[in-house]
């Protein structure tokens, strides 16, 4: 009799933990494509984040010469830092988690953020000028995710592709707004985990 007591005590928890996972947070519906996989509050299980610089290999580069190529090249790791710069600023102004670590290995409860660009996208100044309504647009698009540290297991994925700053009809060039769209990725990316905080 026991044993079938303990046997039932175990397959009820055991499906309230998979019950609970069944019924993962809103979509904090900030970014462009976003899936939340937990079903708790970050502040209620992690008091830390270690925040991964992205990594740039294997993004698609549109509408870049060879010369614009080169010069993108010798930009990548000053997007890459902005971005990361940005989120923990971010963090820090809104007071989010307890600690805040950069490209560290994870200690106690951690949650980490990592992802990558996915296109460097330079975009048309002639399109923009003669065609407009948002035609030839110059953005950056990234994907990431938020995973325990202990486990692995994967909390909330997102992808972002950022268009801002100057708005579709600017006339500058790539190198002028990339800079600024990396911070205001790094911006969505902390509204979207503030979300799930």
């Amino acid at each position: 009799m026991k044993r079938i007591l303990v046997a039932l005590a175990l397959t009820f928890v055991a499906g309230f933990a998979f019950a609970a996972d069944e019924n993962p947070l809103p979509k904090p519906d900030v970014l462009t494509e976003e899936t939340v996989y937990t079903s708790q509050r970050l502040s209620a299980v992690y008091d830390t984040i270690i925040i991964r610089d992205l990594t740039t290999e294997g993004a698609e580069l549109s509408n870049l010469d060879s010369e614009e190529m080169t010069k993108l090249e010798a930009m990548k790791p000053l997007l890459v830092r902005t971005v990361t710069d940005s989120i923990e600023m971010e963090l820090k102004l809104n007071k989010l988690f307890k600690t805040i670590q950069k490209n560290t290995q994870p200690k106690g409860k951690a949650v980490i953020l990592e992802g990558a660009f996915t296109e460097f996208n330079a975009g048309n100044r002639a399109v923009r000028f003669w065609v407009g309504f948002g035609a030839g647009k110059t953005y950056l698009k990234v994907k990431g995710r938020l995973i325990d540290a202990e486990s692995g297991k994967e909390l909330a994925t997102f992808e972002d592709r950022e268009t801002g700053y100057r708005g579709t009809m600017t006339l500058e060039n790539f190198a002028d707004l990339f800079p600024h769209q990396a911070k205001s990725l790094g911006e969505n990316i902390v509204k979207f985990i503030q979300k799930l905080y």
